[in-house]
């Protein structure tokens, strides 16, 4: 497994400076399954409210853009006014910069010609004969201030408007409280369809995410002072999304792509303490993908590429945040993954989910997964990156391990034996660091004769996995399954780290671990109904499948993916430097982050017409160090 803290990542803060860093960020090449400009992109779309936002989880894919163009188009037919679709494109998220004006006009403009151009390809026909988009000049507060400059907004024909992607805390600084939010209010609340994609998208909730802190990342997000967000309970201040935003849900953009489902999960429990339960619904949206919410009250359905997640805690435990870091601990929240032509539909005001009209059952959480071993070992299953001497898990295995005997280091799942050997020294230098004293001795699968007697007097046993795609020769090998079930039987304690972890359960996912160039893909893909490959694990872990690394790869869609795969065994995130260590039936977290469950037992699935897997009523649960599973 990759060593996390000399891996880069790409990442990926949310707050950014001018237009110049807001279109330098990677989009993902991930492909919908349908190419834009296909007959797909004419599809049925869901239907409109007499007030919509469409709230873009980012990109300005050429698909979604024609469907935005086409909710836009039931307006424009609603209303009869011209026989155009019109668009009015605002760019007040790029940048207030005198310096870089001219630049960000002249790329604004390119993304209103292509917005234009996705529009014309399917609207140029019956009733309608073509499109206009037009640019607004409201880039800095001077421009917002100047009624003339969102006149346009006035016009009895516009049909839609579209707010480009960059730094949602600018576009606020630019709008709040000006002429501009006033016209886009007034638009908004005539019927004109109003999107935005990114920071475009973050702005549309009133309740607004504004980024991480200084030392927040994704993998970080369950902590509370890993982001921010502006609750706009006061239209007075900037720090806050349009007056007119969703009231009900909070948005979250580039959702999969960049793992971002801790933070909103984090954030919507905090909108249980600062207005009450139930709180706010907390709305997550991937990449090219939106929701079409009528009224504040009703996604009709979705459009785009991907899916969005929703998360309610109604009903849910109480969120709350323990030990240094400040990590949420919450029970029982009840999530679904909304996806373009699923038939599913979410109501808002009841908090239910329906599919094809036909509102999904109240249901209760199930009780938590109750993981255990036999065995005389307490066993510690690691979330990865337990290699350095200051890890709390690594530290509890040389502790135990000490003054009984020798550590034993088995190593799978590599791609050659150099690198598993640098794996296990790596290992081996950070527990004696940690406090282990006796000798280590290491055996490479593959290299190295591995069975039942390999461990015969250890004390202590290391199993490191390294990637889940290649540990299937392991685990179907009889001598190394044979030396992991005799260390868990005969060693005082186990530590097993990344795909090694994976492995023990009843099945585990057997596609590549991710790396800084492949990970946003890899997240958008684990969320689709055939974006994963599911091996037999060991099944010494048998009431749950296990997945490690889960915020630093982002593999939470591989927890719905499994339930999904199989309804009856709910499945366990396990964080990186963290672990669940197992003493006979009891099961607790240690370590620096988190642990979820999501249990899909009494949930629905299905899968939408771009493959994306659907669901409902699947509950997720996060716990932090020292709190027992279950």
């Amino acid at each position: 497994m990759h060593p996390i803290h000399h891996r880069r990542r790409s990442n990926r803060r949310g707050v950014l400076g001018g237009l110049a860093l807001a279109v330098a960020l990677p989009l993902a090449v991930f492909q919908p399954v349908a190419a834009a400009g296909s007959a797909d992109a004419v599809e049925p779309l869901p239907p409109i409210g007499s007030q919509t936002l469409v709230p873009i989880g980012g990109g300005y894919g050429q698909h979604v853009e024609q469907q935005f163009a086409g909710l836009a188009r039931q307006r424009a037919l609603q209303l009869g006014a011209d026989r155009t679709v019109d668009l009015l494109v605002v760019p007040s998220t790029y940048g207030d910069d005198p310096a870089d004006r001219a630049e960000n006009l002249r790329m604004a403009k390119g993304r209103t010609d292509d917005l234009n151009t996705a529009c014309t390809a399917i609207v140029a026909s019956g009733a309608l004969t073509g499109c206009t988009a037009r640019l607004l000049t409201l880039l800095d507060r001077a421009d917002a201030e100047n009624p003339a400059n969102s006149a346009a907004l006035g016009g009895r024909g516009v049909d839609g408007v579209f707010i480009l992607g960059g730094d949602q805390t600018i576009a606020m600084r630019v709008l709040a409280n000006t002429p501009a939010e006033a016209a886009l209010a007034q638009a908004y609340r005539r019927g004109v369809v109003t999107g935005g994609s990114s920071a475009g998208n973050a702005v549309l909730s009133r309740s607004m995410i504004t980024g991480y802190t200084p030392d927040g990342y994704p993998w970080t997000g369950l902590q509370r002072g890993s982001s921010t967000i502006g609750w706009g309970d006061s239209l007075g201040t900037d720090d806050r999304g349009l007056a007119f935003g969703s009231e009900t849900f909070i948005f979250d953009q580039h959702f999969y792509q960049r793992g971002r489902f801790g933070r909103l999960l984090n954030l919507t429990a905090q909108s249980v303490e600062h207005y009450g339960s139930p709180g706010k619904i907390g709305l997550g949206v991937d990449y090219n993908t939106a929701p079409v919410l009528a009224d504040d009250r009703t996604i009709t359905g979705m459009i785009g590429d991907s899916s969005a997640a929703v998360m309610d805690l109604a009903g849910a435990g109480a969120p709350a945040w323990v030990g240094p870091d400040r990590t949420l601990t919450v029970r029982g929240v009840r999530t679904g993954l909304l996806a373009p032509g699923a038939g599913q539909s979410y109501d808002a005001r009841s908090r239910q989910l329906l599919v094809n009209g036909t509102a999904l059952p109240a249901v209760s959480a199930p009780p938590a997964p109750r993981l255990a071993l036999p065995g005389r070992a307490s066993v510690l299953l690691g979330g990865g990156g337990n290699d350095t001497p200051g890890s709390a898990v690594l530290q509890r295995f040389a502790g135990r391990a000490s003054g009984a005997g020798d550590v034993l280091v088995l190593t799978a799942g590599y791609p050659d034996a150099a690198a598993a050997r640098a794996a296990a020294q790596r290992y081996t230098a950070a527990v004696k660091k940690a406090g282990y004293q006796g000798r280590v001795r290491m055996l490479i699968a593959g290299a190295d004769p591995i069975d039942a007697a390999s461990v015969a007097g250890a004390a202590g046993v290391l199993v490191l996995g390294g990637d889940q795609q290649l540990i299937s020769d392991a685990v179907r090998d009889n001598g190394f399954a044979g030396a992991v079930r005799s260390a868990i039987s005969t060693a005082k304690v186990v530590l097993t780290e990344g795909a090694a972890t994976a492995a023990l359960g009843p099945s585990y996912d057997a596609v590549a671990n991710p790396t800084s160039d492949t990970d946003e893909d890899a997240a958008i893909a684990a969320f689709r109904a055939h974006g994963n490959s599911f091996s037999p694990g060991l099944g010494l872990i048998r009431a749950a499948t296990l997945e490690p690394m889960l915020g630093y790869d982002y593999r939470w869609g591989r927890l719905y993916a499994a339930v999904a795969h199989h309804r009856a065994t709910p499945a366990v995130g396990i964080s990186e430097q963290t672990a669940v260590e197992l003493d006979g039936t009891t099961a607790t977290v240690l370590g620096a982050r988190s642990v979820v469950t999501v249990d899909g037992r009494r949930g629905w699935f299905g899968t939408g017409s771009n493959g994306a897997i659907a669901a409902g009523n699947v509950f997720l649960s996060a716990y932090a160090g020292g709190q027992r599973l279950g």
